[in-house]
């Protein structure tokens, strides 16, 4: 079964605009997120995955600039991009991530492929990690019968056709460090506030050249609640309903 990382992202933000591109420590973002999920051990491939719009040019350049491959769809059906791009890869399993998101762990994207293939679910999801560090895990058939059901092209938020209409097999893969488990902790990136907490972590534990793990994170920010509070009052937009 061939496995990939899929990463979801586009260019047209309007709380925090061009985010993926905005730079810390010298790189953009999404470059220091690429290099963090190339340490994942079981994906054999990671596709950016962008929409056919000409303000998401960039976005292709970065992923020839990272060596990693890129794939453009539909601008504002997610599910369906992500989809078109399995298919076109020839990709079974599928471990989603959004480009808001530079600290998704990669240790636990290795442990949430064993864990989905283990238990042969449709989509799999991880709970109680900080928000914005966790992936999902899809099955490629599934992906392609959920396309059918949806009536909705807006599909930014698509966990719901998965879990809420009763035609997938799906689970919570749970977390088995405690030390990670701070599902409050904001690692997303969405507003001015977001991006200077992760500008601020970066300031503190970035080393050219390395990766620091996301335990660090956790111990660092579990010592300065001084940074926590940087967008403590950052609310998260709420999904629209599913339409099948």
């Amino acid at each position: 079964m061939k496995k990939a990382i899929l990463i979801t992202a586009r260019l047209k933000s309007t709380r925090l605009p061009v985010k993926a591109l905005k730079e810390i420590c010298g790189r953009p973002m999404i470059e220091h997120m690429i290099e963090r999920l190339k340490l994942a051990q079981k994906p054999e491939v990671i596709i950016l995955c962008t929409s056919t719009v000409a303000q998401d040019d960039p976005l292709e350049e970065v992923a020839k600039k990272n060596g990693i491959y890129c794939y453009r769809g539909h601008p504002d059906d997610v599910l369906l991009r992500l989809t078109s791009a399995a298919e076109h890869f020839g990709i079974d399993t599928v471990i989603s991530c959004t480009a808001d998101n530079p600290f998704v762990d990669p240790t636990y994207i290795d442990k949430l492929v064993s864990y989905h293939q283990v238990k042969k679910h449709d989509f799999t999801k991880i709970e109680d990690l900080p928000f914005g560090t966790f992936s999902y895990a899809l099955s490629y058939p599934a992906m392609v019968q959920a396309c059918k059901l949806k009536k909705e092209i807006d599909t930014e938020v698509w966990g719901g056709y998965f879990t809420m209409t009763g035609k997938f097999v799906w689970g919570v893969m749970p977390v088995d460090d405690p030390e990670l488990r701070w599902p409050e902790l904001r690692l997303t990136v969405d507003t001015a506030d977001d991006f200077e907490l992760v500008t601020q972590i970066f300031k503190e534990l970035y080393e050219p050249g390395k990766v620091f793990p996301l335990k660090q994170i956790v111990e660092l920010l579990h010592k300065r609640p001084d940074l926590v509070a940087i967008n403590s009052g950052v609310s998260q937009k709420q999904a629209l309903p599913i339409k099948i």
